[in-house]
């Protein structure tokens, strides 16, 4: 791995490198963008789920009002209500039963598979991240382990160079006190 990262840099200038790592980065961010974009776009197709939802709801709530009001008419009237009248309203509540029944399930399936889809979109751009930035921690694992490489035989012949010096200052003591007489 070392020898393809030397061929790499000896085969491309600085700025070569420089360069690519600027491409490489903004392909990175096109991509982060595109993600912001569809996560933007889930939200907003959820706001109108939520809005129609709402919508549903309201029909609803008045046409349940217009048949209380029909059937305290009857009431007020003393019930004179003919059995096809009845009978016609019946089905009108029915058929609005399930209409809203249908409505709901509708809206909570579209809204339940928005979810998941928000929710795997997020959970693909967070392991897509974590895998960039192991990558990038390799990287760099790499780069110093290859610089510790190079500075460890340093270190050694500093050591070796310290130790041959320290013998010297020893010897040159050692004549010193001899040739005094201490």
């Amino acid at each position: 791995m070392d020898s393809f990262f030397e061929k790499i840099t000896g085969r491309f200038g600085s700025n070569d490198v420089i360069k690519a790592n600027a491409e490489a980065e903004a392909k990175e961010l096109e991509k982060a963008r595109e993600k912001v974009t569809d996560l933007e776009k889930a939200v907003s197709d959820m706001r109108r789920l939520s809005l129609k939802a709402v919508e549903t709801n309201e029909a609803t709530t008045q046409l349940v009002a217009a048949a209380i009001e029909k059937i305290e008419e009857v009431r007020a009237t003393g019930g004179s209500m003919s059995s096809d009248d009845l009978s016609k309203i019946t089905a009108e509540l029915e058929a609005l039963k399930n209409t809203v029944e249908t409505s709901f399930r509708a809206s909570g399936e579209e809204a339940h598979l928005e979810n998941v889809r928000v929710y795997r979109n997020v959970q693909a751009s967070v392991i897509e991240e974590l895998k960039q930035q192991s990558e990038a921690i390799a990287i760099q694992h790499l780069h110093i382990e290859k610089k510790i490489r190079g500075i460890k035989p340093c270190a050694i012949i500093a050591l070796v160079f310290s130790g041959i010096s320290m013998a010297g200052v020893g010897v040159a003591l050692y004549i010193l006190i001899s040739h005094l007489g201490f």
